[in-house]
């Protein structure tokens, strides 16, 4: 009996160190690194083009596609905004790396690489943690077709807030890639290299609040600058007077009186010189200083701003206020060889790499930019501007230089621009080259540019651009220029950019700068007795305090802009703003109703009445003329 039991025991013992051995196995290829994204399904934040479609499986099927654009393996988008692909792993897993793979066939197939590739992890799908934001390194090129692979790799690139991390720990994935306005994107792959469960050295990555720049102290308390062009134009577009700058820096009424100031910010910048060299890169120490002879001249551009902001304060009734001033630092780009001698040994500054090595070529380039900045704080010093406050320089190139010493030139701009107690500022524009790494090599306001205005696209850049400004933390620049003033379809435009304010949210509390081309644009628009040009002065207006209404352009959103109105203190009495209201009603019953004579008539008497309040004191000096703009308009298109 007992050996009976010994044998059985014996059985026992046999079959459980055997059932373990599974067990501890299975152990071993749980930890061992896989492609997570094989087992994971995803969806795309807008469907494939169908000439090159995706049913849901070739993102992860492990098929890579040749170099050629007719393999089905391509999957092919065209156009419009990011494209945004989520992978759900079904649970947090322990993640080491992802990959992208592209095809580029440029301009054969009219196939390019993203500009940007940028992953993210998420615990929730919502919440979202940024891992990398990669950018091309094969750059747009001509050629052969060619592929490239963007990759974060956590033991290269580290994970994000962990320094000792191995993984991220995570159950969602998103990768997502910038596209271009004339060409497609074909990409193959996505994959996800991890391990199930929480490896030792994976780690939660903390979600972001992604969000545009806030003004603030980072922006110098700037909220709208408003950029003045004054290089060499033939046209003379570039010499400013101080009656072209008071209707920029205050709001003036049809009469050219300052009513209420307008951008709080002004920065001074210029493109070309009178040989027509270029401040982005090429030009010269005799362009240079043409630019600065120009500018902080006696009776220069910087002077008229200054006696521009005197008037407009004494008129306002603020005669201590001060513009904010920033002031352009021109690239000297990377090919230049006979710069100019800059420091008085006789020697040329040679900036080409080619020429006298990457890194004399680095420091003869930044001498330049410590000379330029010696320059204008020597110049303003002296000039001793009673109404103007300096408090930046601004990066003139609009984008980082694919060179290797790009980053490096800027962190070295902006870490001189910071010893002098000053803000950097920048603009880089739709697709500028390694713009989402602004913090990075130290700048401290940025304004990303749509682009929308200048050429013809689907109105869904502006959406693109304010999620591109969100997710890198940028604020928007605002752009337009004298087309809009005899052209509707730059009309249409411009307003596009004010609506996209309201829909995407960077009409209030985000940083803006405002491009409006050369010349006096908002002077003309201002001074003109054409309601429809006139009113795009008054929008833009409202739009920089925060009250522009997307329904602007019939009689409804008129009640709305008393209310605004009568709340901000504009009124005498609640009488005053009521009788209009009461008149603005009727206008709009006998529209409604197809009766454009009455509702004509009712226009004329709320005007009439508009002008008796006005003269008994009744309405303030800055809602008489948005009342009257938005009532010429609309009685404009009622006739």
């Amino acid at each position: 009996m007992k050996s009976s039991r010994k044998r059985i025991s014996l059985v026992l013992a046999l079959l459980m160190m055997f059932s373990l051995v599974p067990a501890a196995y299975a152990d071993e290829a749980k930890a061992e690194a896989r492609n997570l994204a094989r087992d994971a399904v995803y969806m795309w934040s807008e469907a494939p083009e169908s000439a090159y479609p995706d049913p849901g499986n070739k993102l992860n099927d492990g098929v890579f596609g040749t170099r050629n654009v007719l393999d089905p393996a391509w999957v092919g988008h065209l156009r419009k905004k990011t494209r945004e692909v989520v992978f759900d792993l079904g649970e947090p897993k322990s993640i080491s790396g992802i990959k992208a793979h592209f095809l580029q066939d440029w301009p054969g197939s009219a196939v390019l690489f993203p500009l940007t590739v940028s992953m993210y992890v998420s615990d929730d799908n919502v919440h979202w943690a940024t891992l990398t934001h990669k950018a091309t390194q094969t750059l747009w090129i001509d050629g052969p077709p060619v592929d490239e692979t963007y990759a974060w790799d956590a033991g290269a690139d580290g994970v994000p807030g962990a320094e000792d991390a191995s993984h991220a720990y995570a159950r969602y994935v998103k990768v997502t890639f910038t596209m271009h306005t004339r060409a497609w994107t074909f990409i193959d792959e996505i994959e996800i290299t991890g391990t199930d469960g929480q490896a030792k050295g994976a780690v939660r990555v903390p979600p972001e609040e992604f969000k545009m720049l806030v003004p603030g102290e980072a922006t110098a308390g700037i909220r709208d600058l408003s950029l003045l062009y004054n290089g060499h134009y033939a046209n003379g577009d570039g010499d400013w007077s101080k009656e072209d700058i008071i209707p920029q820096i205050s709001y003036v009424n049809q009469d050219g009186e300052s009513v209420d100031w307008f951008f709080d910010g002004v920065l001074v910048l210029g493109l070309l010189s009178p040989d027509g060299r270029d401040f982005g890169g090429g030009s010269n120490l005799k362009d240079w200083n043409w630019y600065l002879d120009k500018t902080f001249a006696a009776d220069g551009d910087m002077f008229q701003l200054n006696e521009a902001t005197k008037e407009a304060g004494t008129k306002l009734g603020e005669p201590d206020h001060k513009t904010k001033v920033v002031v352009m630092i021109p690239d000297p780009g990377e090919y230049v060889t006979d710069f100019g001698d800059v420091d008085g040994d006789g020697k040329s500054e040679n900036f080409n790499a080619g020429s006298v090595g990457e890194q004399q070529a680095m420091a003869n380039r930044q001498k330049a930019v410590r000379w330029w900045m010696d320059e204008v704080l020597k110049r303003w010093e002296s000039s001793e501007y009673s109404h103007l406050e300096l408090v930046g320089l601004y990066w003139l190139s609009e984008q980082v230089s694919t060179s290797a010493s790009g980053p490096d030139m800027l962190k070295y701009v902006n870490g001189e621009i910071h010893a002098e107690g000053l803000k950097s500022f920048w603009i880089p524009h739709f697709l500028a080259y390694k713009s989402y790494m602004w913090k990075e090599v130290g700048f401290d306001a940025v304004a990303f540019q749509p682009n929308y205005f200048f050429e013809e696209m689907s109105s869904e850049r502006l959406d693109d651009a304010a999620y591109t400004a969100e997710r890198f933390g940028m604020g928007v620049e605002i752009e337009f220029d004298g087309r809009m003033l005899t052209d509707p379809v730059f009309r249409q435009r411009y307003k596009e950019y004010l609506d996209g304010g309201v829909k995407y949210g960077y009409m209030t509390d985000t940083f803006k700068a405002y491009y409006k081309g050369s010349g006096p644009v908002l002077g003309t628009a201002a001074a003109s007795e054409d309601p429809e040009i006139r009113i795009m002065y008054d929008w833009l207006y409202q739009f920089v305090k925060g009250t522009y209404q997307l329904d602007n352009t019939g009689t409804v959103h008129m009640k709305e802009l008393v209310n605004q109105l009568e709340k901000g203190g504009q009124f005498k009495s609640h009488g005053a703003a009521r009788s209009l209201t009461a008149h603005w009603d009727s206008v709009v019953r006998f529209e409604e109703q197809g009766n454009k004579e009455q509702a004509s008539g009712h226009l004329d008497r709320f005007l009439e009445l508009l002008e008796q309040h006005k003269q008994n004191g009744l309405v303030s000096g800055k809602a008489y003329p948005l009342l009257k703009a938005n009532a010429d308009y609309v009685a404009k298109r009622l006739r």
